[in-house]
């Protein structure tokens, strides 16, 4: 079902790809249409039962009955069959020579309507295959701009870079989802179309024989023989599919390189032991509110330092750790939980400033999803600058795979099924002195 809803998301006007997802649905409402059309012209020419009526008008030729044998043609109204004998049975009580030809311009004028825009099904199936290229390429230059940008953080860059994939991967699903049943339906209608055929010939050619029996025609006489054929290559077209193959193939592998490479932006520490933070704040910089979160990496679990903890407890030392080992193992998940506080504590600060009134009681995720926007995501002259920052403070003593872990869990946590962004921006400090 996830992946039904992400399908269906590509739909939104609000994601990139939505105008090739919505072309390639009136490409396969327009094949659909004629797949229909041609379905009932199909069985309008097709709905007899053959050898009964074949039977039938036998019977009546050997009565000499041509009269009664025209009506009962004429009673299969549209049908290939009955239209081609009965154009026969007509010449033969006129001229008799000239049943022959009569029932050959007939089966001319039946069967090219058997086959009208039956390749149209799967022009159009090559055309959604060739616009969900086109949405992949589309995508790949999304995510490659994505990339290209300089002043876009890492994480922000691995956001753009799925959206871009995303992008690609779902019109090119669509395309083959709609191109892949044109093909089949092409196929179905051109081989029942080609036995349908052959049944007319042998039973209008078995009618002949009773109609001009002194001048018989030979046993391989076909009247398909003389069928005007249109010189279409009906053959499925996988050059686009080929194509596709080509373009996913280099997308994928590139997108996994970018993404191992730039998932995470780090400021190293400064090399001042002043001034562990990256660099000294400008001039204008001075009166805004500074965050300052630092989480402390000891042996006995992690300490948190923030601006609203120092508030709290001002003049005070905290004896005790913030988030204590749990069975002998660090606790990622509290982290992730108290980093997720303070980050809405300080979301509620820089909302509150532009939209005095807001409920203090207001989810993460709603002030997330407020702050963030296109029209908000800037903060004031009194907020904190630093709130998508974090400094991870460890000792030579923790391990590589603890200081990942730890960064990892600052980065994001899930809400509702919903990654939202915390502290994106990493630096790292060496540990205090003993």
């Amino acid at each position: 079902m996830n992946f039904l809803s992400e399908a269906f998301k590509g739909f939104l006007p609000s994601q990139e790809g939505f105008i090739f997802m919505w072309t390639i649905m009136a490409v396969a409402l327009i094949a659909f249409i004629i797949i229909i059309e041609r379905w009932m012209e199909y069985r309008r020419r097709t709905n007899i039962n053959e050898p009964l009526f074949v039977k039938e008008i036998k019977k009546l030729l050997l009565e000499q009955k041509l009269d009664e044998a025209h009506k009962l043609c004429m009673t299969g109204g549209k049908r290939a069959l009955p239209s081609i004998i009965g154009a026969g049975i007509k010449m033969k009580a006129q001229r008799p020579e000239l049943a022959r030809s009569a029932m050959e311009g007939e089966f001319l004028k039946v069967i090219p309507s058997m086959d009208r825009r039956l390749n149209l099904i799967l022009t159009f199936g090559n055309i959604s295959t060739m616009l969900g290229l086109m949405g992949t390429i589309y995508g790949l230059i999304l995510s490659f701009s994505a990339v290209s940008e300089p002043s876009v953080s890492a994480v922000e860059k691995s956001a753009l870079l799925a959206s871009g994939i995303s992008t690609a991967m779902n019109t090119t699903l669509l395309g083959l989802v709609v191109s892949i049943p044109c093909v089949i339906v092409f196929s179905i209608f051109r081989a029942r179309i080609d036995v349908a055929v052959k049944d007319l010939d042998r039973y209008a050619l078995a009618i002949l024989r009773y109609l001009v029996r002194d001048h018989a025609p030979d046993r391989d006489y076909r009247f398909s023989s003389k069928r005007i054929k249109e010189e279409i290559d009906t053959e499925p077209n996988i050059g686009p599919m080929m194509s596709l193959i080509v373009i996913l193939i280099p997308l994928l592998l590139s997108s996994a390189e970018f993404i191992k490479i730039g998932a995470i932006e780090l400021n190293l520490p400064s090399a001042s032991e002043e001034d562990t933070m990256a660099e000294k704040k400008p001039e204008e910089d001075k009166d805004r509110l500074m965050l300052n979160l630092r989480v402390e990496i000891t042996k006995e679990g992690f300490n948190l330092l923030h601006y609203f903890k120092e508030e709290k407890k001002k003049g005070e030392e905290s004896k005790t750790l913030d988030i204590p080992l749990k069975e002998g193992e660090y606790d990622y998940q509290t982290l992730r939980e108290q980093l997720s506080r303070i980050k809405r504590l300080v979301l509620f600060e820089i909302v509150e400033n532009k939209r005095p009134g807001i409920q203090k009681e207001s989810s993460l995720l709603n002030l997330f999803s407020w702050h963030y926007s296109q029209k908000n995501r800037h903060a004031g002259m009194k907020d904190f600058m630093d709130y998508e920052t974090v400094q991870i403070i460890a000792g030579d003593e923790i391990n590589y795979q603890t200081l990942v872990s730890t960064m990892d869990s600052s980065r994001e946590i899930r809400q509702e099924k919903v990654r939202i962004r915390m502290f994106p921006n990493v630096a790292l400090a060496g540990g205090p002195e003993a």
